[in-house]
């Protein structure tokens, strides 16, 4: 059977180009090593439709002959990245700093990546001013625990500062309430409501009343409670979210939360580069 990219990744992984137990070559060839072997390991494995290109990014601080690199693998099906650390005979995924137990890809990644470019015309203003230096899109689902942990922490860290939060929604199927709650935000944005923080804190037993009695605990913290609900079961309010849930894939997002910091993304819950990407603020 025809393996996919994604297996092509997985079998990197787990291979790390360790046919080849031969000394590492000086820095100038790791790029050309890095291609031989990786020619040798697609032929060992029948995947000769699979084309590949290197791009070696920078050397490790510390330990020059290893090189931060970008792989690039590409099908007649599809395109895939993979960032990883390699002397161009074997593969190493992440390296850990001793101290903080911090892995270093996602700062490399972060510093080295450009940033995307989102139109932010077609998303809502969830905090902050439109005129701010900085800005921060936020994908994600109101329901999903990592989304309300990041929320936490970042509303916490950004007290004070000059940056704008646009929200993009990507509300998960699991997630029984968070159609709605993305209804909710963006019918109350309408009428100069904002419930993003009370969407993000939630209790379970709120969670559990029906739509309707949470349409109209919203609703009567509005100016217009008869409109709001309107704007809730709109079917342009659905389609507006379905729509930067398209584009938020579209964009290779899979899963929530995840966020781009002035267009650099990134994603999951990690405290410690939303810090890094906040010192990075103008």
């Amino acid at each position: 059977m025809k393996k996919s990219i994604l297996a092509v990744l997985l079998l990197i992984s787990v291979a790390a180009c360790g046919a080849q137990k031969e000394t590492a070559k000086p820095e100038a060839d790791v790029s050309a090593v890095m291609k031989e072997n990786l020619g040798k390991f697609f032929a060992s494995k029948n995947m000769n439709d699979v084309t590949y290109e290197v791009e070696v990014i920078e050397p490790v601080e510390g330990v020059e002959a290893l090189k931060f690199v970008k792989l690039t693998f590409k099908d007649a099906e599809r395109s895939q990245e993979q960032y990883v650390f390699t002397d161009g005979t074997y593969i190493i995924p992440d390296i850990t700093e001793v101290a903080t137990g911090a892995g270093i890809k996602d700062k490399l990644v972060f510093k080295n990546t450009p940033p995307a470019d989102i139109d932010l015309s077609k998303l809502t203003l969830a905090y902050g001013n439109k005129d701010a230096k900085n800005y921060i899109v936020e994908v994600s689902d109101f329901q999903c625990p990592y989304c309300r942990r990041a929320h936490e922490y970042l509303k916490e860290k950004l007290a004070g500062k000059d940056v704008a939060i646009y929200f993009m929604h990507f509300p998960l199927a699991f997630h029984p309430k968070a159609q709605l709650y993305a209804k909710v935000f963006e019918a109350g944005a309408a009428q100069n409501a904002n419930f993003y923080d009370e969407l993000y804190s939630t209790a379970p037993d709120f969670d559990a009343k029906s739509d309707e009695e949470i349409i109209d605990y919203f609703a009567a913290k509005t100016a217009d409670a008869a409109a709001f609900k309107a704007l809730v079961n709109d079917e342009a309010t659905a389609a507006k979210i379905a729509e930067q849930m398209q584009a938020a894939q579209a964009m290779g997002i899979s899963g929530t939360p995840a966020l781009y910091f002035n267009g650099k993304l990134i994603g999951g819950f990690k405290p410690p580069m939303f810090d890094l990407a906040i010192d990075s603020f103008k």
